[in-house]
């Protein structure tokens, strides 16, 4: 909408994507002599060439090795996570998730009417003592949970990062009660400064755990190409899944172009250059809200992503701010989406900082700031 501020937008900016760059790689495929292969069915396990550069990236940036019988691609990170959930759940089995959690991952298992239990989290990710002893209790009631659902890294909403302790407690959990873990790993190349704990799949070993990977948030989410890490023997059985089998893979004419893309060294150079720009860009808000917003109000300084999140005082409300700020045709993430109980989020809320130009950031920040003072007297 002309004028209107949508800090809510997670995606990244139209200034960010590189359309001349991929553009070219297009046009390029038309005089290739195998350009008919745009237009048929693919593999089941998705294009081999991108698989092959995934599997390479994976060894040169984090040093772990996997062969390309650990590899898939799929139709985004979210359509991984729905996938997944269909083939590892049936309805009223219990799974666990974060509080909050990725608000699109908790409709997707409400939509598979799965039980899902919320564990809090703080700065350092998901409370260890909590999350044991929901599992304790929910084996002794038998109900063993089928998966833990996280995005470990920047996670939308909060913008925070599980650390490496954690991660292996987690890995231990999962061990002795027989729960599979779903890491939806999708900012992990959006890193501003510092290294990230290794992946829960490589701290795993591979085992039980499903790692995705999506190239919506370093090139452009409309191209709906991502990638899925696990075990040679579950690649087998989704690869074989009747989705796959009669879809001829997923999306094989876009990851055929974004394999020519990634080969072609532009994808590397991109990333490189978008941790820069959202870098920058989390600065700019960090500051707006530092100058801008009520010493009782706090917030998270995420080290990555496009997320910030906001804390109220408590005598505010999200939904009275919500309906102030459209008012001023700003627009914000109500906490209320990522909680399992939504009311446990009426003090909360999402803004993010990879999408909307910097003035208008600082303005809408600015305004969020006025109208939460005067909500709060």
């Amino acid at each position: 909408m002309a004028g209107s501020i949508p800090l809510f937008a997670g995606h990244p900016a139209h200034d960010l994507l590189p359309i001349a760059d991929f553009q070219a790689i297009v046009d390029a495929a038309w005089s290739k002599p195998d350009v008919v292969r745009l237009f048929n069915y693919g593999d089941e396990q998705g294009d081999a060439r991108l698989i092959g550069f995934l599997a390479r990236r994976l060894l040169e940036a984090e040093g772990l090795r996997v062969g390309r019988e650990n590899l898939m691609i799929i139709g985004g990170a979210t359509w991984g996570v729905n996938m997944l959930t269909q083939q590892l759940t049936a309805p009223d089995d219990v799974i666990l998730v974060d509080s909050p959690s990725y608000r699109d991952a908790l409709h997707i298992f409400r939509d598979q009417e799965l039980e899902i239990r919320s564990v809090p989290i703080d700065s350092g990710g998901i409370n260890i003592a909590a999350l044991t002893e929901t599992v304790h209790a929910l084996v002794e009631a038998g109900k063993t949970p089928k998966f833990y659902y996280v995005v470990p890294n920047f996670q939308n909403p909060t913008g925070i990062t599980l650390s490496r302790e954690r991660r292996l407690a987690i890995i231990k959990l999962s061990r002795r009660f027989g729960f599979s873990i779903i890491e939806d790993d999708v900012y992990r190349d959006i890193r501003f400064v510092g290294e990230l704990p290794a992946s829960l799949y490589a701290l795993a070993k591979g085992k039980n755990v499903f790692r995705l990977g999506t190239f919506s948030k370093t090139l452009a989410p409309g191209l709906r190409v991502g990638w899925l890490v696990a075990d040679s023997e579950w690649i087998e059985r989704f690869v074989g899944s009747g989705l796959l089998k009669m879809g001829g893979g997923a999306n094989p004419f876009t990851a055929a172009v974004v394999a020519d893309y990634c080969l072609s060294g532009r994808w590397e150079g991109h990333v490189a250059w978008l941790r820069d720009q959202y870098q920058r860009r989390c600065e700019v808000a960090l500051a707006a809200l530092r100058e801008t917003m009520p010493d009782s109000v706090r917030w998270t300084r995420p080290r990555g992503g496009y997320f910030i999140w906001l804390t109220l005082p408590p005598n505010a409300h999200v939904d009275d701010l919500e309906l102030a700020a459209k008012q001023e045709r700003v627009y914000f993430a109500s906490g209320k989406g990522f909680f399992v109980n939504p009311a446990d989020g009426k003090r909360h809320l999402r803004i993010s900082f990879s999408y909307v130009p910097l003035d208008d950031m600082r303005r809408g920040i600015g305004t969020l700031g006025e109208l939460i003072k005067r909500l709060s007297r």
